[in-house]
């Protein structure tokens, strides 16, 4: 027995599918300029930096309390060569055992684009600095790549392309 072919059956047309298949790439291109995964992954990466920062500042804060006095020191994690052990072949140079296991490397740590005050990127070398002088004032630097986060670099008191955490405004500048 043969079937009649009528235009009551069911399906789509390839008409019809096309322009599905055209709707969910439109939404999904939407999606991805929307979100902006690039910027994203900068937001984690500084927000990553400033709990580091935190941490830092911490160590910092319990070497200074325990050492009458010190010679000063400048150290930046690109010295490092991927060491972050609290030994002195450690990015520090100081033994930080009684403080901490392992010294934070920034997530980078090398050449990178990352943000001026002024919002606008440029590229240039990313890297936690910590200077103490031998008055025992200390500054901890980093740079920040999301250019979101452009006024934080202005809001921690000191007007340069670093965002920093200090004891003293007289410490050493960060470079």
């Amino acid at each position: 027995m043969l079937r009649k072919h009528t235009s009551t059956e069911k399906g789509f047309t390839l008409v019809e599918v096309l322009i599905v298949v055209a709707l969910i790439a439109i939404l999904a291109v939407i999606a991805l300029v929307t979100i902006n995964p690039f910027e994203a992954q900068k937001r984690t990466r500084d927000a990553r930096r400033l709990k580091e920062i935190g941490t830092l500042q911490g160590i910092v804060e319990q070497y200074v309390a325990d050492t009458p006095s010190a010679s000063g020191f400048t150290a930046e994690s690109t010295d490092s060569g991927g060491t972050n052990e609290c030994t002195t072949d450690g990015w520090l140079g100081i033994d930080l055992c009684n403080y901490a296991n392992t010294i934070a490397a920034d997530p980078l740590n090398r050449s990178a684009e990352y943000t001026l005050t002024d919002g606008n990127p440029t590229t240039g070398n990313m890297y936690y600095q910590v200077l103490l002088d031998s008055n025992l004032r200390y500054r901890i630097c980093t740079k920040l790549e999301s250019a979101a986060n452009a006024g934080k670099l202005s809001e921690d008191g000191v007007t340069n392309n670093f965002f920093e955490v200090y004891s003293s405004t007289a410490a050493s500048s960060c470079t």
